[in-house]
């Protein structure tokens, strides 16, 4: 049946990602050991060889001369937190750390952090690795003899704040037994108790309860908390009523690198994500090219764009092009703790250059100014779909309030110039409502609006990049009359500020319906023309009009009530 089909082909592209993100952590170059994470720290607690106290006061790492203070990052042993306490090796809050709680902390529940902290430290000093370890034992003796309550509490200080543990002056995570004693916690931790055939790599080994490693917040739009991207805690949610990862198995390997890979991935160069807006993307090719064919989306260099569609529209493949080489890129937003999955794309890195062209060709627009590009990048034509601010004479920024952008721009345009797509509707619809409102049509607006156009299935020709004088659609001639008229009216009274011109009083209107606008228009005209006759210029603008009402089919005449495709056509008419 259709849905089953539609549930395989979704349960086989969750596996490719997943596999594709594990392929990711494997072969990129990290100096990052398993189950660890950068963070900041702002204290250093110090201690001797022997486990006794180097100094009672902590070490302060934040710098408070820079304008934006900031503590020390490390690398240091990390696992998510999901079940309620959970200590970090060698490194963690002052409440886990210290046991010390601040007026918003619960005094009962900081103690319990720190009692289950020194518990890890004890393990760590009993394991076979740490057991001749002298940081292992060091730091197992310091909370054996009781010794942090003889550390001297600063001034200020919050439980959430970071603690490293220093050994000789020696961060104590950077320990020989750390890492194998540390992996072998977080699999007892994340453990669910069970072996069987991992998802990803399809080997038996150990399978996971819980995905080792969150997502910082910051790297998804609109998670509130650190995320994960597979979790079910409630059996309703979950496949046959079941919860973790039961429905999903993948192994302790295996989820390490989905969570380093979605950290690295989500947080590198070749990721955007415009403020306010609902989505991240990011992207990376599985070979070795030096290709970077996003970059020309978000910068559209009329240099790097040119011979891209020369090369597309005479069928030869670009340099560093290959079809080993796949392009794979991921779209994510938040819900609280969770990753949701916007988009997913795994193709040819030559099917991306193909459809990029394509995407350059079809919005293709020519400039009001002499020398301006023709072709926009993907930032600008996002930021046309706010509103305009007629005083800065600017699009208001992704961050203002009141901006009335959709929040879905930027992944519904990625989604489209990547997968060869159509744009949504919905975008086309606010585009012109934008338009009317603001009453300003530019160049990346026009842009968009053929490219909306070219894209449709309603649509029948592709509509020219430039002025097309044997289009004879009538609402397209209907814009391409309003703008005469709108000239008309300059030109007669080019002696005199207008307080009210034509455009000002008719555009918003004439976009909905142009046979009342251009009727008023016509009528107006004729003072107008009057004042050109004075002048002898007269005959050229009344010849421009006869000329563009000859075009119109007969039988036709020009439209009234106009549909959203009728607008559009107005627009393009009215821009070239």
């Amino acid at each position: 049946p259709p849905r089953a089909t539609h549930r395989h082909h979704r349960a086989g592209d969750v596996l490719m990602l997943l596999q594709r993100l594990v392929e990711y952590s494997d072969s990129r170059d990290s100096t990052i050991p398993p189950f660890h994470r950068d963070l900041e720290f702002h204290w250093q607690l110090e201690l001797a060889a022997d486990g006794t106290l180097a100094a009672r006061e902590l070490t302060p790492l934040v710098d408070d001369t820079s304008t934006k203070p900031r503590g020390v990052r490390h690398v240091v042993p990390y696992t998510v937190r999901t079940r309620g306490v959970a200590p970090q090796l060698a490194a963690d809050d002052i409440q886990y750390v210290l046991g010390w709680a601040d007026p918003h902390s619960k005094a009962e529940w900081v103690a319990h952090c720190h009692e289950e902290f020194r518990a890890l430290c004890a393990r760590w000093a009993d394991s076979e690795t740490g057991g001749g370890d002298p940081v292992a034992q060091a730091v197992a003796r310091f909370y054996a003899a009781g010794l942090e309550t003889q550390v001297h509490q600063p001034e200020e200080f919050s439980s959430k704040q970071r603690v490293l543990i220093a050994v000789d002056g020696r961060p104590a995570y950077r320990a020989g037994s750390v890492v194998p004693f540390w992996s072998a916690e977080v699999a007892t931790l994340k453990g669910g108790g069970t072996r069987g055939v991992c998802l990803v790599c399809g080997r038996v080994g150990d399978l996971l309860d819980t995905l080792p490693a969150k997502v910082k917040s910051t790297l998804v739009p609109g998670a509130t908390n650190d995320a994960a991207l597979v979790s079910i805690n409630e059996r309703v949610f979950g496949y046959d009523l079941t919860t973790r990862l039961a429905g999903s198995p993948v192994c302790l390997a295996c989820g390490e690198a989905i969570g380093a890979a979605l950290v690295d991935i989500l947080g590198s160069a070749h990721a955007t994500s415009y403020a306010d807006q609902d989505s991240r993307l990011a992207w990376w090719l599985t070979g070795s090219t030096d290709s970077d064919p996003m970059r020309l989306l978000d910068e559209a260099n009329p240099d790097d764009v040119l011979p891209w569609l020369a090369s597309v529209h005479h069928g030869t493949p670009l340099a560093g092009a290959s079809d080993r080489t796949a392009f794979c890129s991921l779209t994510v937003g938040g819900n609280y703790a969770r990753i949701m999955v916007r988009d997913w794309v795994d193709m040819p890195l030559t099917e991306l250059e193909a459809n990029i062209a394509a995407w350059f060709d079809d919005h293709e627009m020519s400039p009001v100014a002499r020398n301006a590009r023709r072709h926009h990048p993907m930032w600008a034509l996002a930021l046309s779909l706010g509103r305009w601010d007629r005083t800065a004479e600017r699009y208001v920024d992704f961050r203002t309030r009141g901006a009335d952008r959709p929040t879905h721009t930027q992944r519904d345009l990625q989604r489209a110039a990547i997968r060869g797509l159509p744009v949504p509707v919905s975008l086309l619809r606010h585009l012109i409502h934008r338009i009317s409102t603001d009453g300003h049509l530019d160049d990346a607006r026009a842009a968009l609006i053929r490219l909306c156009l070219t894209r449709s299935p309603l649509s029948g020709e592709k509509p020219m990049p430039d002025l097309d004088t044997t289009n004879t659609d009538p609402s397209y001639i209907a814009g391409r009359i309003f703008a005469v008229l709108e000239q008309i009216q300059q030109d007669a009274n080019r002696d005199q500020k207008l307080n009210t011109t034509y455009g000002d009083r008719y555009f918003s209107g004439a976009v909905l319906n142009p046979r009342a606008a251009i009727t008023s228009g016509r009528r107006d005209a004729t003072a107008w023309l009057k004042k050109l006759r004075r002048a002898g210029t007269a005959h050229y603008r009344e010849r421009e009009l006869d000329d563009l009402f000859a075009l119109i089919p007969p039988g036709e005449g020009l439209p009234g009530r106009a549909s959203l495709r009728q607008q559009s056509q107005f627009l393009l008419g009215y821009h070239q």
